[in-house]
């Protein structure tokens, strides 16, 4: 479902609040990322993305996007099966 389209689809009041910091990033996916299999069937997952996440978080944020795109292709014996959409936000002072 396409976030924002119905006025139902989404609740009224936030369920979570963060204090954002300056350089602190925000990561926005599709399921494409999260729903990729390797070899073996296992699904790479959310687990598998924050832990590649944790891996690119010092590289610099032009760098971060692209690397976290081809560790997960790396992950997956072929090209993305669905839809893949990656945004990256870098709070700013």
């Amino acid at each position: 479902m396409m976030l924002g389209a119905l006025a139902n689809a989404v609740c009224q009041e936030p369920t979570i609040e963060i204090d954002l910091e300056p350089g602190d990033r925000i990561l926005l996916y599709t399921d494409g990322i999260t729903d990729v299999f390797d070899h073996q069937g296992e699904m790479f997952g959310v687990e598998g993305l924050q832990n590649f996440l944790r891996e690119c978080s010092l590289l610099p944020f032009e760098e971060m996007p692209p690397a976290i795109l081809e560790r997960i292709a790396a992950w997956g014996p072929g090209p993305f099966a669905d839809d893949v959409t990656l945004v990256l936000a870098e709070v700013l002072e």
